[in-house]
């Protein structure tokens, strides 16, 4: 508040529109209470450094020693703190089908005696897939993305075959013990390239 009261008193002294406006303005802002003690001094004088403290002067001024070099763009696109992988350690496509006017079909077939779980994303909510049945969805637009769970908690076997003259993605998924061939989900690309995962 004492800063304030100097601002005002310099105020009435000088007359000036520019220290009225300031002081609204100042006075709009909320500071904590400081007192001038408070505050630093600039008028003291520097401290004097001791013999010991003293550097020896150099001619030279001190310069960034940093060798400069062209700098050179990554060669992978980094996300968050990773790099994607390089095209050779990519997973291959297990195969490709031929979309048709940017469709595919996929016939499900369990061979199980649980029901299968299954989502269509972005097209379907889930569905449940009977022990030993099958179904065929339909004109799929690609990209397709299909999530698959065996309801018992097994693992699922999934074997693929391409009837390319129908255009038809057949899934045979049977039960599996082998943690290393059980297989929760499939991508078909915009190209037909064909994931398991």
């Amino acid at each position: 508040m004492g800063f304030l009261n100097q601002l005002c008193n310099i105020n009435t002294r000088l007359k000036s529109r520019f220290f009225r406006y300031t002081l609204i303005f100042l006075s709009s802002i909320n500071l904590p209470s400081v007192s001038l003690a408070q505050l630093p001094r600039f008028d003291s004088e520097l401290p004097q450094k001791s013999p010991t403290e003293e550097t020896p002067s150099s001619p030279v001024s001190p310069s960034n020693n940093v060798p400069t070099q062209p700098s050179q763009p990554s060669e992978q696109p980094i996300f968050n703190g990773s790099t994607a992988p390089l095209p050779e350690a990519r997973q291959a496509p297990i195969g490709i089908i031929k979309p048709v006017n940017g469709l595919v079909n996929i016939k499900l077939t369990n061979k199980t005696a649980a029901a299968i779980s299954y989502e269509v994303i972005g097209d379907t909510t889930q569905r449940r897939l009977s022990g030993k049945s099958e179904i065929i969805l339909k004109t799929l637009k690609v990209p397709v993305n299909i999530t698959f769970y065996r309801e018992k908690g097994g693992f699922l076997l999934i074997q693929p075959q391409f009837i390319n003259d129908q255009g038809l993605l057949e899934l045979n998924m049977t039960e599996t013990n082998d943690f290393n061939l059980d297989k929760s989900s499939l991508l078909i690309e915009e190209t037909g390239s064909v994931f398991l995962n």
